[in-house]
């Protein structure tokens, strides 16, 4: 078993300050849980079968307050074939939009246009090589073949080619599998995704996990690998052999030259987005019914998210990881985690070296009782000189707020804590 702290040296040290955030508008009342998380010695985080938890009753009462009412608007609706208010019960008919079909596979070697009165097909793995630029129009479908292992159907984009995927609100280019677009129910894993790789990277990036004859470059961190706005990627995500895990969306050392703006993702069968470094910069992101993270960042990824939507409905671990060297910025970010959420928290610290700046955040931790991982969840130290939080609300039925492995963290639990207030 983990060692346990003496959480009543804690209590102590809390209860003889008065910890207060200014307010402006709105008081709410919320509790801090610092726990230590117990497991046996095997305990594996990215895939374990059960855990024992240990923790103990609120210590303080603090008074979080919102400086500004956090931005509502939903970027999962939209499209002449969209239905649903949310992303929980988001709907996109693609049968109803599928044209004739154009079936691609291999390497496209010059510049190409995917119109939207075809339906494209994604045969097995397709590359845009670089010095090439893939322009796919507003409302166009492209469906990922069924197939798994070598036979996955994914795309990616190499390093020195460009994507140009502007869809609009009525008319987002879709990403999705041909099971659906041939009638059949909507479901993880039915097909693997989009991949893009720049010349952004950084010491920490290796080649594309997934498949290593593909690697980004460090030669240059405003780098355009294109644009991808308004497009939707669901029913993807698909683990080719171990360690070989395809996202819904995967960013390899993008640069801030590429725009990623009004992107949702429902539905895949690991993570919803994941970037391992680069300085992209994404907004208006809506993620959802993940099996595995929600949004992943990995390797000094040092880009800004603006107004990101995470959805965790119950099937997924960690509403947000982050491991590596890293230090991002994420200002208006609202996480809800479900009653059935599996593991790993609202915002997972995964490791040592871990920073981030927050601002206009909430976290509404409904997960169950006996799930003691926090709205915010530590496991490694993190760099805490170089985390800010500003206007942060951590709410929900559940009253974890903030935990840590103790074993692997050294009071990171405590010392956000103290940031946080």
């Amino acid at each position: 078993m983990f060692p346990k702290r003496d959480f009543n040296v804690i209590k102590r040290a809390y209860n003889s300050h008065n910890f207060k955030m200014e307010n402006s508008k709105m008081n709410i009342k919320n509790k801090i849980v610092l726990s230590s998380i117990a497991a046996v010695a095997a305990l594996s985080f990215s895939a374990c079968s059960s855990d024992d938890s240990t923790s103990v009753a609120p210590a303080v009462n603090y008074e979080v307050v919102q400086a500004a009412s956090l931005a509502t608007t939903d970027y999962s609706t939209g499209g002449s074939a969209a239905t649903g208010a949310d992303s929980a019960n988001y709907v996109y008919d693609v049968t109803a939009l599928a044209g004739t079909k154009v079936v691609h596979t291999g390497d496209i070697t010059v510049n190409a246009t995917w119109d939207n009165n075809e339906t494209h097909v994604i045969s097995g793995l397709v590359v845009v090589k670089s010095g090439v630029t893939l322009t796919i129009n507003p409302g166009t479908i492209v469906a990922g073949r069924d197939g798994t292992g070598a036979s996955t159907s994914y795309m990616i984009v190499e390093a020195g080619a460009n994507i140009d995927a502007q869809g609009t609100t009525t008319d987002p280019i879709v990403f999705t599998s041909e099971t659906a677009v041939d009638g059949g129910a909507d479901a993880v894993g039915q097909w693997g995704g989009l991949t893009i790789l720049g010349n952004a990277a950084n010491a920490q990036v290796g080649p594309y996990e997934v498949n290593s004859l593909y690697e980004a470059t460090d030669t240059n961190l405003t780098d355009s690998s294109g644009i991808l706005k308004h497009v939707k990627i669901l029913n993807s995500g698909i683990t080719m052999e171990q360690d070989k895990e395809i996202n819904g969306l995967s960013l390899v050392g993008v640069g801030s030259g590429t725009t990623v703006e009004d992107i949702t993702v429902d539905l895949s069968d690991d993570d919803g987005i994941e970037i391992w470094g680069g300085t992209v910069n994404l907004s208006n992101i809506t993620i959802s019914n993940c099996t595995d993270d929600h949004f992943d960042i990995d390797d000094g990824y040092s880009g800004t998210v603006t107004n990101m939507l995470i959805h965790n409905t119950g099937t997924g671990n960690a509403g947000m990881e982050m491991s590596g060297t890293t230090v991002a910025t994420f200002d208006t970010l609202k996480i809800t985690l479900d009653a059935g959420s599996n593991k790993e928290g609202g915002i997972f610290f995964k490791k040592d070296g871990i920073g981030g700046h927050f601002s206009n955040v909430t976290v509404t931790n409904n997960a169950d009782a006996t799930n003691t991982y926090g709205a915010l969840y530590t496991q490694g130290d993190a760099d805490e000189a170089n985390i800010s939080f500003t206007n942060i609300i951590l709410d929900g039925t559940s009253e974890y707020k903030i935990t840590e492995n103790e074993t692997d963290s050294s009071g990171s639990a405590e010392d956000i804590y103290n940031l946080i207030n």
